[in-house]
């Protein structure tokens, strides 16, 4: 099992990247060649509730669908190996060496509470509120990386490359390393928003469970997820997983 499981952790890494990669690319004032709308217009959660709560037909409804019947054909390949929030949360409960295995009667009552989320989004939607936008693990997750960490990084960067100009005096190549980067990736710009520490807790909190129960928020909270699992309870292609790492629809 240690093969499959390192693809996965490879595949999830990629898609970290990349996930980050295009949000970073379309931060102004930069281009990317990637829009970052390309990742909620896969997301079938958003687009369908957003069509569902405005009443209206959205064009990128095509491409969550077919999102969509990928998972009845592949099964739930996304929360596994593309998921960012899941990628996060993995990364956090590999700390953890061991967790006490779940009985089925456990699993059960801990999975059904995001078919509930996810049956009150549809109902709010239905009444014209949009709040997939609060609880989508895409949407927390670009949120995180723009808000947070995007200009986290960038502030610790600037900050490094300052320290090491004045203390030993590098005016030559790395001032001019730290010129370039200036025009680039550490040139965009960093806003603080008065919700930024809702987000940040809600991210570690999501991820943080993962050190108490494995994949907590995945399991037991995700709506993306649940809607993924209804779709996918019957795959064409199904994989066979041992009891120690059972998937948990």
């Amino acid at each position: 099992m240690r093969t499959p499981r390192i693809v996965r952790r490879c595949s999830q890494t990629l898609a970290f990247v990349l996930f980050v990669s295009i949000l970073w690319s379309t931060t102004y004032p930069l281009h990317g060649i990637i829009s970052a709308a390309i990742l909620f217009q896969l997301d079938p959660l958003i687009m369908s509730l957003t069509a569902l709560s405005q009443r209206v037909l959205l064009p990128a409804l095509v491409l969550s669908l077919v999102i969509l019947l990928l998972f009845v054909v592949f099964g739930r390949f996304f929360c596994g190996w593309c998921c960012p929030l899941g990628a996060l949360i993995d990364a956090v409960a590999a700390m953890r060496r061991r967790f006490p295995l779940l009985s089925d009667q456990q699993n059960l009552r801990l999975i059904r509470p995001k078919y509930l989320v996810l049956t009150l989004l549809v109902a709010a939607a239905g009444l014209g509120v949009q709040l997939a936008w609060i609880a989508d693990p895409v949407v927390i997750m670009a949120r995180f990386v723009s808000l947070i960490m995007i200009p986290g990084v960038t502030a610790s960067a600037d900050s490094l490359f300052a320290w090491l100009i004045q203390t030993f005096g590098w005016y030559g190549a790395v001032y001019d390393l730290y010129r370039q980067l200036k025009m680039s990736l550490l040139g965009v710009k960093s806003s603080v928003f008065a919700h930024t520490v809702f987000i940040l807790a809600t991210v570690l909190l999501s991820a943080g469970a993962a050190l108490f129960i494995p994949r907590f928020w995945c399991r037991a909270c995700c709506p993306l997820g649940a809607l993924y699992a209804v779709f996918a309870r019957h795959p064409w292609f199904r994989r066979s997983v041992s009891s120690c790492s059972r998937c948990m629809r």
